[in-house]
């Protein structure tokens, strides 16, 4: 199973994502486990593990501290985040994985 990290400010738009996005690669039978976290809860043991980390826009001031613990990391379209769609956040985390292969 593919390990993908969503990381926000404080960790709950983040898990709001997780939620939308677990129930959609569901859907899909897409074989992905969305994990949630704060940037601050991030930086521990979650985030090297992670097989892709997704930074929300307003993270991304710190996405190349994040790059540095972890080279696949990717930031959230706007209009993914913003609209909270776990389908389309699916389908860009798939997207991602398929690329860095």
């Amino acid at each position: 199973m593919t390990r993908v990290l969503i990381i926000c400010g404080s960790g709950i738009s983040s898990e709001l994502l997780r939620d939308s996005a677990e129930r959609s690669s569901e859907a899909y039978h897409a074989p992905i486990t969305f994990e949630a976290a704060s940037y601050s809860s991030a930086m521990e043991e979650a985030m090297t593990d992670a097989d892709l980390v997704l930074v929300a826009p307003q993270v991304t001031y710190k996405y190349d501290q994040l790059k540095q613990l972890n080279s696949r990391v990717e930031k959230i379209p706007d209009d993914v985040y913003g609209w909270l769609n776990g389908e389309n956040l699916v389908k860009f985390a798939l997207s991602e994985l398929a690329s860095n292969e």
